[in-house]
C-alpha cells in the first residue's frame, strides 16, 4: 500500500465561527508534501462571551508533522471558571473522515511521533489514551488557554490520509458539545 501524508496550510480568522487562510499567509508555504490541510470550520462556542480558535501553526514537512493549536479565550469582563476534559482546552483527539474510514490523531505530546515520516506518512507509533476526567480552569478577562497538537495518522489507520473532511467532536465540551472540521486536499495532479 502506498502511504502518504499531508501538509497544513492555514491561519485563523474568526468570522462567524469559521477560520480559514488565504494562500500565502500560512507557515512553511514551501513544503512539497502531497496534501494540504484547509478550510478549518468551527461551531459557535457553546458558552457566551468566549472565543475558540483552531489554527494550523506548522505544515507537514519531511522534518516534522503539522501542528494544530486549539485556543479558548474568556471574552467576559469577569474571571470565569470553565470545565474542560482531561486536556485544557481540548481533548477530542481523534478526527474521523466523513465516511468514517480514515482517522487523524491530534497528539498532545511527542511520545507517539516518529522521528521521520515513513513513505510520506507521519503516522503515530502507538495509540493515545486520555484519562476520563474533568478539569476546571479559571480564566481572567481576556485570558486564553491553548494547547498545540501534532497532527498524525492514527496508529491503526490503513491509509495516510485520503482526501476529505475530518470532524473532531466532543459532545460534553463545556457541558454543551462542540465541533470543528478540516479538509485534507491533494496537491498532486492526477
Amino acid at each position: 500500500m502506498n502511504r502518504r501524508t499531508y501538509l497544513g496550510t492555514l491561519a485563523a480568522a474568526a468570522l462567524a465561527g469559521c477560520t480559514g487562510a488565504p494562500a500565502g499567509d500560512t507557515p512553511d508555504d514551501t513544503s512539497d508534501f502531497p496534501y494540504t490541510l484547509t478550510n478549518v470550520q468551527t461551531d459557535d462556542p457553546p458558552v457566551e462571551n468566549a472565543t475558540i480558535d483552531v489554527t494550523v501553526t506548522a505544515q507537514f514537512t519531511t522534518d516534522h508533522p503539522a501542528r494544530l493549536e486549539v485556543a479558548f479565550t474568556n471574552d467576559a469582563d469577569d474571571a470565569r471558571t470553565f470545565t474542560f476534559g482531561s486536556l485544557v482546552p481540548w481533548d477530542a483527539i481523534r478526527g474521523t473522515r466523513e465516511d468514517g474510514d480514515a482517522t487523524l490523531l491530534l497528539s498532545p505530546d511527542a511520545g507517539v511521533t516518529p522521528e521521520e515520516p515513513s513513505d510520506d506518512c507521519w503516522q503515530a507509533t502507538d495509540g493515545v489514551a486520555l484519562p476520563a476526567v474533568m478539569r476546571e480552569e479559571t480564566l481572567d478577562p481576556g485570558e486564553t488557554a491553548s494547547r498545540e497538537f501534532r497532527v498524525l495518522a492514527a496508529h491503526d489507520s490503513e491509509e495516510c490520509h485520503p482526501t476529505g473532511t475530518y470532524r473532531f467532536e466532543d459532545d460534553n465540551y463545556l457541558g454543551e458539545g462542540w465541533r470543528f472540521s478540516l479538509n485534507v486536499v491533494s496537491e498532486v495532479e492526477n
